[in-house]
């Protein structure tokens, strides 16, 4: 059975706790999406087609998103708050010309049958390019995530990711395979209210990317009252080593769990992932393959293998026809190696070398050294990227320098900033200045799930 079907066994649990105080019964959450189908005249004369909704952390929005599954309706996501000419520009290239369930959308003789969702690869509520991914990929994925877990119908998640993103998605999907009861809120970390409602309704667990563990940590989660909190998971890019030797440290002493793991869109979640015993003796290490997965080093490439790994990309109405092309391989593009336990470690991205002065260079083993070495870096008062191109210099982005006192010191001149990056460049990389500019922006540019936005700064 699918984690999206009617499950009696589940009905009269309560699947969801909402912004207002209101619960909502598996039942309710069942016949609230079958009631939202049935308004739309159009969607119930047009058999099975293509569905365009857009999300937020709310009762409605899950309810629409797993009736248009339940009804065999394949559908991309997209932000509630995503820019009307983004929303309108998917319209336009996948063929859904009018409301986002209607009649003229894509239907059953353009649809692959296997075909259940489509979500962008970057998080960016933007991107044409999407993922495609089957009715198996899915369940497939939620049954591993469930089973190293050890998730239980006892369990009751807050929602701290948006719903259109991947890692944010599969949380509901692991829980709603369980019969969970799921704390839905679109308030922020920085609103009281979010507090309030995850003590007040004894959240379980928390998720969060890199950017969102930064905010726990300024947050002081490890000295809040938070006594149903058992369960931490982290994915979306690669955690500090001090935050993760500080949570999973916390962890350990609080009879809690700390997970780490990875995952992209293109496997539908997740992975791989650390178990918590292990979270302090392997400092950045990605873990282990997940339940039904395997992977392998081939090149210095990290390869998974699995029934979750999805059936390739759409860039137009005619690709949502396409077979799996993937096959249950999939070449992340991430560098890495395998110690002697099986456990993985991540490098850099394929992308994110370049060479220079013939020697060949990882931007993200520099990015990761800089935001160590610097000050001001390490202490959060200064965000910074590295982008770079074959023989020519790279270039290191600055944003948001300011006073920090925790550092026991102001950030430096960008004058004298320059000199210091540059200084670390020499003695690490025997790189000299002259190959290295330092540019001061504004912000850092990044997608919901945090992630440096790299293109963006390659075109400033």
């Amino acid at each position: 059975m699918y984690f999206f079907e009617r499950n009696e066994q589940f009905k009269n649990n309560i699947a969801c706790i909402c912004d207002d105080g209101c619960e909502y019964t598996y039942q309710q959450l069942w016949d609230m999406g079958d009631e939202l189908l049935e308004e739309d005249e159009a969607n119930a004369k047009a058999g099975r087609h293509l569905v365009l909704l857009q999300v937020s952390n709310d009762i409605e929005s899950l309810a629409a998103y797993l009736a248009n599954l339940r009804a065999g309706n394949p559908v991309i996501l997209m932000s509630k708050d995503a820019d009307q000419s983004l929303v309108d520009g998917m319209k336009e290239n996948y063929g859904l010309t009018g409301e986002s369930a209607n009649s003229e959308a894509p239907g059953a003789d353009k649809l692959n049958p296997d075909l259940a969702l489509l979500l962008s690869t970057s998080g960016s509520t933007g991107a044409q390019k999407l993922v495609r991914l089957s009715y198996e990929n899915l369940q497939s994925n939620c049954d591993s995530i469930v089973e190293y877990l050890g998730l239980t119908s006892e369990e009751r998640p807050i929602t701290t990711l948006p719903m259109e993103y991947t890692y944010g998605l599969s949380v509901l999907h692991s829980h709603l395979a369980v019969g969970a009861t799921i704390i839905l809120t679109n308030k922020t970390l920085f609103n009281g209210e979010f507090w309030e409602m995850a003590e007040k309704y004894g959240a379980t667990s928390m998720a969060g990317v890199p950017y969102t563990y930064a905010m726990y940590d300024r947050l002081k989660l490890t000295q809040m009252d938070l006594p149903d909190l058992k369960t931490m998971t982290q994915a979306g890019g690669h955690l500090k080593p001090e935050l993760q030797e500080k949570f999973a440290g916390w962890a350990a002493e609080t009879d809690r769990k700390f997970f780490v793991m990875y995952g992209q869109t293109e496997a539908t979640a997740r992975m791989s992932y650390v178990p918590p015993e292990r979270c302090l003796d392997k400092p950045g290490s990605i873990g282990i393959p997940v339940p039904g997965g395997r992977m392998e080093i081939v090149d210095d490439e990290i390869i998974y293998y699995g029934p979750n790994v999805s059936m390739g990309y759409a860039t137009c109405t005619e690709d949502l026809a396409k077979e799996d092309e993937n096959r249950g391989r999939l070449a992340t593009g991430d560098m890495g190696y395998m110690d002697e336990e099986g456990y993985f470690y991540i490098t850099g991205r394929k992308k994110r070398f370049i060479k220079l002065q013939g020697k060949r260079i990882s931007l993200d083993q520099i990015q990761d050294v800089l935001t160590e070495e610097l000050p001001d870096a390490k202490a959060g008062a200064l965000d910074l990227a590295v982008t770079g191109e074959d023989d020519r210099e790279i270039a290191v982005w600055i944003a948001g320098r300011k006073a920090d006192n925790t550092a026991g010191r102001k950030a430096d001149s960008t004058g004298e900033l320059a000199e210091a990056i540059q200084k670390i460049f020499e003695e690490k990389w025997a790189i000299r200045g002259r190959m290295v500019s330092v540019k001061e922006i504004d912000r850092i540019p990044r997608n919901t799930s945090g992630k440096i936005i790299y293109k963006e700064l390659r075109n400033k």
